[in-house]
């Protein structure tokens, strides 16, 4: 079987979230001994770098164009839905059996192909962000992703959902549709487990510009590392990602904001336990499946545990007083840490590496083409 693959970015060990997960999908697809092709579009926003060779992907420069209010109205996220990445897509797609769009924003570049398609989207807008009043750049963005996330949901027949969470709200929104849950993965090559052994540091990385890591990150330096540092009074909380360190109010005693660092894989490996007191947002969180990987034990909520499957190791709570606690006596006990880090390495490699975690996407294909 012949599978084209669009991507919106790049396959970068070392890109965005979305990146990491791109390089385990087309290795994970190849594994199955499928015939994969891949493009992806390099846009202004697009991390620098090559993707591994043994992928083989075609990158397409994507210019920003200038986009009037119709034309966000006609066809909203759809900068890839013309010129020549379109063109690109259009003429691949002629020689191959399924067309796999990975985000919803690839999701109009097959608007003039006639080969089976279908969409995973990632995430749902709405449940990541509200509205807000509506002289707001919030709104705009808002209410683009979500009218581009109901047209690709109306237009294509399968679609496919990384987290139950997502696919429940397909269903509804899509009740004749073909919808897989297909989990995210990640290549265990680029991911050694941690020791665990180094000084009670605990830790969150992401980008600082998606409104649900702003407040989670606000929310663990305002209400849930100061009841750690009464517990463990030598412990160490360290923040990464993009724009962290342009965030006020981060500081305090015993806070280490980073910003940007080079690897993020290296950053978790550095943590004892990974922290991230996530209130709202759909989807998996990659952040916390690389933990996983690194074999990090992660104390997170509801919405950061969101399509993993519960497991020792990722220990779900609620309030700032619980996530305290539960983060204090990991950090409090190295044995119990390691055993838990150990758990989560185990749950990674049964469930979250790219051949396992590809299953649910070739009976898709197989359905697609039957």
């Amino acid at each position: 079987m012949k599978v084209l693959v669009v991507l919106a970015q790049p396959p970068l060990p070392e890109g965005e979230a979305p990146a990491r997960c791109h390089v385990a999908l087309l290795r994970g697809l190849r594994a199955h001994g499928l015939d994969v092709r891949a493009i992806a579009a390099r846009q202004h926003f697009s991390v620098p770098g090559e993707p591994p060779d043994d992928l083989k992907v075609e990158i397409v420069p994507v210019p920003q164009p200038p986009r009037s209010h119709l034309a966000r109205l006609v066809r909203p996220r759809g900068e890839l839905a013309g010129g020549e990445f379109a063109a690109r897509v259009a003429e691949a797609a002629m020689d191959v059996d399924v067309v796999h769009l990975e985000e919803t924003q690839t999701s109009w570049a097959d608007e003039a192909i006639a080969t089976p398609s279908l969409v995973h989207l990632h995430y749902l807008a709405r449940r990541d962000r509200s509205l807000g009043p509506p002289w707001r750049k919030q709104f705009r963005d808002v209410l683009e992703f979500s009218l581009a996330e109901r047209a690709a949901i109306s237009r294509h027949r399968y679609l496919v959902a990384s987290s139950p969470l997502v696919a429940d709200a397909l269903r509804r929104a899509a009740p004749l549709a073909d919808i897989a849950l297909a989990p995210l993965s990640l290549d265990p090559a680029y991911y050694a487990p941690a020791s665990l052994d180094g000084a009670p540091v605990v830790g969150m990385i992401g980008t600082a510009m998606w409104p649900p890591t702003a407040a989670a990150v606000r929310r663990l330096v305002a209400e849930v590392w100061p009841l750690v540092r009464r517990h463990v009074p030598d412990a160490r909380l360290s923040i990464a990602g993009r724009g962290m360190d342009r965030v006020s109010g981060l500081g305090g005693e015993g806070v280490d904001v980073q910003g940007a660092v080079p690897s993020a894989v290296e950053f978790i490996r550095s943590l004892a336990v990974l922290l991230y007191p996530v209130v709202r947002g759909s989807g998996v969180k990659v952040k916390v499946l690389e933990a996983l990987a690194c074999g990090v034990p992660v104390v997170t909520t509801a919405a950061g545990a969101e399509g993993i499957e519960p497991c020792e190791g990722v220990v779900v709570r609620e309030s700032p007083q619980e996530l305290a606690d539960a983060a204090s006596a990991l950090l409090l006990d190295p044995a119990e840490r390691r055993r838990l880090g150990s758990a989560v390495r185990s749950a990674f490699e049964r469930l979250y590496t790219p051949e396992r975690a590809t299953e649910p996407l070739l009976a898709l294909y197989r359905r697609m083409t039957a």
